[in-house]
């Protein structure tokens, strides 16, 4: 049943990304909360609930792609979002700092 709800709630922000503006708006961003809890260091938290510098970088990516997960790491203070290509749904992680710098 998890399963299907988390489903549901990542295809529908999925549409709500592609919007008819093709525009992504953090500040209009409220209700994306994805688990991306798989190797158990980030937990699930809503894009608002990041600092400005990170929601302006996962902006930065989102003319290309769509947001699949976002989770953070409180203790190493790291964002870790999983982007979907618009084109061919390939995924790519990304790890942001507080400052919303990419870490390698």
């Amino acid at each position: 049943m998890k399963k299907v709800f988390l489903s549901v709630a990542i295809l529908a922000s999925t549409c709500f990304f592609v919007s008819a503006t093709g525009v992504f708006a953090p500040a209009n961003v409220t209700e994306i909360a994805i688990m991306i809890n798989q190797d158990g260091d980030f937990t699930e938290v809503k894009l608002e609930s990041l600092n400005e510098n990170v929601q302006k970088a996962i902006g930065a990516y989102t003319e290309e792609c769509t947001v699949k997960e976002i989770g953070y790491n409180a203790e190493k203070k790291l964002t870790k979002v999983v982007f979907a290509s618009k084109d061919d749904q390939s995924e790519k992680v990304v790890i942001l700092d507080d400052e919303g710098k990419e870490v390698k």
